[in-house]
């Protein structure tokens, strides 16, 4: 066989094999029309503006004469939630503090206080950021503006790399204490194939890795050493 029939099997290996170890796809994570359930064009949910709480953000509760279960600072923790005295974790995320506020009632009332009067208030907001993952050229935690859609936020990590499995962009949310996710093709995306969804503080974006791509270079990389690209 000729070298260059040797050269072109070669080739063929590494990206067959290079196929085979590329990022699966996660059948859990919805794709194409579905993705748009968890992650809508649309979202109407700027959290900065109506006024309900996630993950970070501190409160200041009062119970009037208990001042045993008032604090002047209560962070969200991650799960969306706060710890109180008697009652336990109260996932508190997607709430407004009034709301926050009446499920203390509810549940301190149920048991535990008689007529509770119950105040909550922010106290501090954490800040309106997205973070960005994976194959990505500088991957981080970035501030976001109310309008940042999924390609506004991968922009801000001056997009993907060479090596990202461009149809395996995934997008993640805590929604009501629970995390979603999507997932999106890149290409779709800026052709105007497919709607770019609006990206939320708190989401965090995660861009694939193509084992295949990343054989390939490999492989350019080598071939001064190997020198198959001379032909005699």
């Amino acid at each position: 066989m000729t070298r260059e029939g040797n050269l072109l099997i070669f080739l063929g290996s590494i990206v067959a094999l290079g196929g085979c170890q590329s990022m699966p796809d996660n059948p859990a994570v919805p794709t194409g029309i579905a993705a748009y359930d968890n992650i809508p064009v649309q979202a109407g949910n700027d959290d900065q503006q109506t006024g309900v709480l996630v993950a970070g953000d501190a409160l200041a509760i009062k119970v009037l004469r208990e001042p045993d279960l008032s604090f002047d600072r209560v962070v969200v923790d991650e799960s969306g939630s706060i710890q109180m005295p008697l009652i336990g974790s109260v996932t508190v995320a997607g709430l407004t503090p009034a709301g926050v506020a009446q499920e203390l009632t509810n549940r301190l009332g149920a048991r535990y206080l008689r007529g509770p009067q119950i105040s909550v208030n922010v106290v501090e907001r954490v800040g309106r950021t997205v973070t960005v993952e994976g194959e990505v050229e500088r991957p981080g935690i970035f501030a976001i503006a109310p309008d940042t859609t999924l390609l506004g936020a991968l922009a801000l990590a001056q997009s993907p790399t060479q090596l990202a499995k461009r149809d395996s962009i995934f997008v993640f949310r805590q929604v009501d204490g629970r995390r979603l996710g999507a997932r999106f093709d890149l290409g779709q995306l800026r052709s105007g194939l497919v709607p770019d969804p609006q990206i939320l503080p708190g989401d965090t974006i995660v861009v694939g890795f193509s084992a295949s791509k990343s054989a390939f270079q490999d492989f350019l990389r080598a071939t001064p050493l190997l020198n198959i690209f001379t032909f005699f």
